[in-house]
C-alpha cells in the first residue's frame, strides 16, 4: 500500500465517523464528546483488516481493495462505538 492508499483510509474513517455523528448522535451530544474518535478508530482499523483479508479484490487503488475495505470500515466503527458505549462510558460515569 502507498501513501495515497493511506490517505484513503484516512479519509474514508473520518467521512465514517463524521456521519455517524451526525446521523445518529447528534441530539444526545456534549461538546466533550470524543464519540467520533472511537468511530474512527475502528473504521480505520475495519478498513485495513478488510483489504488485508480480501487483497486484489478489484478496485485496487495504490495497492488498496477498495470494495472490502468500505463495509469493514462501517463495521470496525460500529463495534467501537459499542464497546465505547457498552464498556467506557459507564466506567467514566461511575469514575466522575
Amino acid at each position: 500500500m502507498g501513501i495515497f492508499a493511506w490517505i484513503i483510509l484516512l479519509a474514508l474513517s473520518a467521512a465514517v465517523a463524521t456521519a455517524g455523528q451526525f446521523l445518529f448522535f447528534s441530539k444526545d451530544r456534549k461538546p466533550t464528546d470524543l464519540d467520533w474518535v472511537y468511530m474512527a478508530s475502528g473504521a480505520l482499523l475495519g478498513s485495513f483488516t478488510g483489504h488485508a483479508w480480501y487483497p486484489g479484490v478489484e478496485p485496487v487503488i495504490d495497492g488498496l481493495s477498495a470494495l472490502p475495505a468500505l463495509p469493514a470500515a462501517v463495521i470496525g466503527a460500529i463495534l467501537f462505538e459499542l464497546v465505547y458505549r457498552r464498556v467506557l462510558r459507564p466506567r467514566q460515569a461511575i469514575e466522575a
